[in-house]
């Protein structure tokens, strides 16, 4: 490979080995319709004449091709809609999923605390305002700063629901669309860079995340990046530090959004270099000062901010000595090889098989049995997909990027494995490359199914590829012809078979939207002008205390624009310094006949109030479970009852002492 003009294309050597020297260029998009050359997307009728005069200019050819750019992203915007429709209509402002429930609802705190941070100049990865007063390390957790911050102005103009709403519809868009520009470097065909988009940003992965995690859903730019590396790998024609800037930023980007994802795409990527190098070993000489450089310095900008995020998880208030989660708890969320042909609850077509499907991918909970998790499950493809490859893959092998496509989409595959080969929920034990990972630091709390979307990636390009291919191996008979003579006889090209394997597959893949939406509850006595009542930075008490599902006390913290502070919180923490009086508060939330959670607790409690400088209490009565045995318990430990307004027992100007000891 050569550097410059005489640069060749590793993985898409067009024939023969791959230690194919051919350096003609491979078309694509820079040499169709938006080079000014004109896209023929046969429009014209078999048959007929097209003069001259009537062929497009290159205006008209560059014209053409950004209206089909512009439609197919307008397409996916659509379809991101569509994907959180009852929002939109319900309200965007307090309609999401599950009622902000459960990991919906602690990401919209963390897209409201980045908003806060960045305008009240405060550490957007440390802070006390949950879990107070001793705080939560942010970095050990799933917070999305940059998001966040990104999403400010939509978080000040209306609110943190609709942040969230608004980056998940976008979330899809942009996904796709990453992958549709992807597609189009390599393509000359706008359709099938078109599919290949929509499978990557709505592909099984996508959807089974959108159950609400918002932070593996922002994945633009693994698609972006494979461009850049394509750039610094293989085609070097530009200068290698504006690549190396690229690079720098995307990873910063990524970094932004989720770590975890970050170092799946790294992983991914190192992998896809040995594949390149294994693959033109002769070459490696050439490309290698351009493309250190450029990674070099991509490195080089990242590692401030890494050095950062690195530090403050280990540093920072409350910060986990460890893995978030263990090894063996992980170890169910991986890929059942099985899950590749059988549909979860995710998809629309199930053929009776949801359960099954949904059965393949567990977390293991100790104490107790493992529970099904389908956000994790993105595996499926579908028999009509694999047709596909399998058929594309073997038709069109002589080309070099093709294959390429196919290797990495196993490879990441294998590593969503997990640790050990699972066959329809059996574990067969034989060990898998995974296994390596799940030693090493950093990583040892990776979820082997997210690689997954990395597999679709892969998977989305090979797709393109091969209906480009196929498009481009049209017979004669089917392109336009002099009207001097006669039509060429018809023959059947492959493109029809892959056309049809690509509309069924798609079919296939319909999510079984809609998700579970429903409107945020907030009490009438937290909410404007009522929570006035509440003084600026002192600490609220809430029944149930924001803990698991039950994590509502952050979102109203969160749209009450964080006038107060509360104790507890939904985080991952070193230790949650569960007490009395959470216990208490538990105790009448699961027993519905408990009238007094022992009394006890009570002379505890209080020295709790004191800690966390309690001057507010508020316990809702919808949307609770057997509030009024909270309310006998609070109101012996505060000492009077409360005032009932807006729909909740609410005390304000709360002061617990403690007796001194005799």
């Amino acid at each position: 490979m050569d550097t410059g003009t005489e640069a060749v294309d590793v993985a898409r050597a067009p024939a023969g080995d791959l230690d194919s020297t051919d350096t003609s260029p491979r078309p694509g998009p820079e040499n169709s319709d938006r080079a000014g050359t004109g896209d023929d997307d046969g429009l014209a009728p078999d048959g007929a004449a097209t003069p001259a005069a009537a062929e497009p200019g290159p205006a008209q050819a560059i014209g053409r091709g950004r209206l089909a750019v512009a439609v197919c992203i307008l397409a996916y915007l659509g379809l991101g809609v569509l994907a959180n429709l009852p929002s939109w209509t319900g309200g965007v402002t307090h309609t999401m999923q599950c009622g902000a429930c459960g990991d919906s609802g602690q990401e919209v705190w963390f897209l409201a605390w980045a908003a806060h941070a960045v305008t009240h100049l405060q550490d957007p990865l440390r802070t006390n305002w949950i879990n107070y007063p001793w705080g939560v390390d942010l970095a050990d957790n799933t917070s999305m700063p940059l998001a966040g911050v990104l999403g400010t102005p939509i978080t000040l103009l209306f609110g943190p629901v609709a942040t969230f709403n608004v980056l998940f519809s976008l979330a899809f868009a942009g996904s796709a669309s990453a992958a549709f520009f992807l597609l189009r470097r390599f393509t000359t065909w706008t359709l099938a860079a078109f599919a290949g988009g929509l499978l990557y940003g709505f592909s099984p992965y996508m959807i089974g995340q959108g159950e609400g995690h918002l932070f593996l859903l922002l994945v633009p730019v693994p698609p972006l990046a494979l461009l850049v590396l394509d750039e610094i790998l293989v085609r070097q024609h530009k200068r290698w530090w504006l690549m190396g800037c690229a690079l720098g930023l995307l990873m910063i980007v990524q970094l932004g959004w989720s770590a975890e994802m970050l170092i799946l795409a790294t992983t991914v990527a190192c992998s896809g270099v040995v594949v390149l190098a294994l693959a033109r070993p002769r070459l490696i000489r050439r490309q290698l000062p351009y493309a250190a450089k450029a990674v070099a310095l991509g490195v080089l900008l990242l590692a401030p901010a890494a050095l950062w995020f690195a530090v403050v998880s280990r540093t920072g208030p409350e910060h986990l000595p460890g893995p978030v989660h263990s090894v063996k708890a992980l170890a169910g969320l991986s890929t059942d090889l099985a899950g590749l042909v059988v549909p979860s609850v995710n998809q629309h077509f199930s053929f009776g098989l949801a359960g099954t499907g949904t059965s393949f991918v567990r977390l293991a909970s100790s104490p107790g049995p493992s529970t099904v998790d389908p956000a994790e499950d993105g595996s499926y493809v579908g028999i009509p997909i694999l047709l596909l490859l399998g058929v594309g893959v073997y038709r069109f092998r002589r080309d070099g990027l093709v294959r390429f496509a196919a290797v990495m989409a196993g490879l990441s595959l294998l590593l969503s494995m997990g640790s050990r080969l699972r066959v329809w929920g059996h574990d067969t034990g034989i060990p898998l490359p995974f296994v390596v990972l799940t030693k090493l630091p950093f990583v040892q709390s990776e979820v082997a199914s997210r690689y997954c979307v990395f597999m679709w990636l892969f998977i989305a390009l090979a797709v393109g590829l091969i209906l480009d291919h196929a498009r481009n191996l049209e017979p004669a008979g089917r392109k336009r012809h002099s009207s001097r003579g006669p039509a060429p006889p018809r023959r059947r090209g492959p493109l029809g078979a892959f056309l049809i394997l690509a509309v069924l597959g798609v079919v296939s893949l319909v999510p079984g939207w809609p998700y579970n939406i429903g409107q945020v509850f907030t009490p009438a006595a937290l909410e404007a002008p009522a929570v006035d009542v509440v003084p600026v930075g002192s600490t609220l008490l809430t029944y149930p205390l924001a803990r698991g599902n039950h994590n509502l006390p952050m979102v109203w913290q969160a749209l009450d624009r964080f006038r107060y502070r509360i104790p507890a919180g939904e985080e991952a923490v070193r230790n949650k310094h569960a007490g009395p009086l959470e216990a208490a508060f538990n105790s009448c939330w699961n027993y519905p006949t408990e009238e007094m959670p022992g009394g006890h607790r009570v002379g505890l409690a209080r020295a709790e109030f004191v800690l966390w400088r309690v001057r507010t209490v508020v316990i809702p009565f919808a949307d609770s479970m057997n509030p009024n045995c909270a309310i006998r318990f609070v109101e012996d430990v505060v000492g009077r009852s409360p005032v009932i307004e807006g729909g909740a027992a609410v005390w304000t100007k709360v002061s617990v002492r403690i007796a001194a000891a005799p």
